[in-house]
């Protein structure tokens, strides 16, 4: 049966029938695959950034800690400062103290010298305890500072090798 136009209805059915079967097979041979491998991908580039993110968060853990272990050095470092001064404050007292004790018995047991040489002798002394105090201040400032330099050397050489 013809129809006007030279329309051939087998030959469209049969046309539409190979299309359909040609997009059902793309489908299954390219479409699936290729959503599949997406999909994959999607989920494997989740689980980098899941992994980056508790990396992300270890490190800042342990960057508080550092700070912490820091902050705690310092922070000894400073008590430790302190209490040499003090310790060095009250040891240039009792210097001084002991200083100015000797300092009166001389002067008690020097009357009947002659005034030149007591001034001579309290000079001297006076110069020797603060050369001393100056010495000693020099070397527990400076011991305290190599301590707490090293310990700083220490503490950041173990947090390099971490």
């Amino acid at each position: 049966m013809q129809i006007p136009l030279n329309i051939d209805w087998q030959q469209i059915l049969l046309h539409l029938f190979n299309f359909v079967i040609l997009v059902g097979g793309l489908y299954f041979l390219l479409y699936s695959p290729v959503k599949k491998f997406m999909a994959q991908r999607e989920a494997h580039y989740r689980e980098l950034d899941a992994e980056a993110n508790k990396r992300l968060a270890h490190a800042a853990e342990l960057e508080n800690e550092a700070r912490q272990k820091l902050d705690g050095a310092e922070q000894e470092i400073t008590e430790k400062r302190i209490k040499a001064e003090a310790e060095l404050r009250q040891s240039t007292k009792t210097l001084i103290s002991e200083a100015s004790t000797q300092a009166e018995k001389l002067i008690v047991d020097a009357k009947t010298s002659a005034e030149a040489e007591k001034r001579a002798i309290i000079g001297e002394a006076d110069r020797e305890i603060t050369e001393m105090a100056k010495e000693a201040v020099e070397k527990i400032l400076n011991k305290s500072t190599d301590d707490a330099f090293d310990m700083f050397l220490e503490l950041a050489e173990r947090d390099v090798k971490k």
